[in-house]
């Protein structure tokens, strides 16, 4: 029948989410490949200076439960972001009320170069820190979660040696 059509990016079962086979071939059409780390070593060996982010993946604690994927990024500038207070994350312009819809100055945080979790289910990014305050912040995430950890990295470029003959 049409409805069991096998998706190869898809669970064994035909619904749910898609595969990492998605990201791999999204992000190789953005010049980028994944590296698995390797969860028998601590995430503080890892080598992230050719790193152009992570992608984490906390696996469900269920059978019928969809895993999430966010990633973490690194920002080499000083970053300044609003502080929007937390009645307006999250809530549509036209469902608040007309003084929540007035235009108003926030103010505004400076933030050192660091990492930041861009995890969508955030109402906004937030910033982690160094190198040190992101190795507690994945120890503390493995501790209640299993987890993967994925370097997103350039794309290698095969060379080709051609020789003439």
């Amino acid at each position: 029948p049409g409805w069991l059509k096998f998706n190869a990016h898809k669970n064994f079962l035909g619904f749910g989410d898609y595969d990492v086979n998605v990201l791999t071939a999204a992000l190789n059409e953005n010049e980028c490949d994944l590296e698995w780390h390797d969860n028998r070593t601590n995430i503080e060996a890892a080598d992230l200076s050719t790193s152009v982010g992570l992608i984490v993946h906390i696996q469900p604690e269920w059978f019928f439960r969809r895993g999430h994927w966010f990633a973490i990024r690194y920002f080499d500038q000083v970053v300044t972001a609003p502080v929007v207070p937390k009645i307006f994350v999250g809530q549509p312009r036209a469902a608040r009320s007309e003084y929540e819809r007035e235009e108003r100055d926030y103010e505004a945080k400076t933030y050192e170069p660091g990492f930041w979790n861009l995890d969508s289910k955030l109402p906004h990014p937030e910033f982690i820190g160094d190198r040190d305050c992101l190795n507690i912040y994945l120890h503390d995430l493995a501790k209640k979660n299993r987890m993967h950890v994925l370097r997103v990295v350039p794309l290698k470029s095969m060379s080709v040696s051609s020789s003439s003959t």
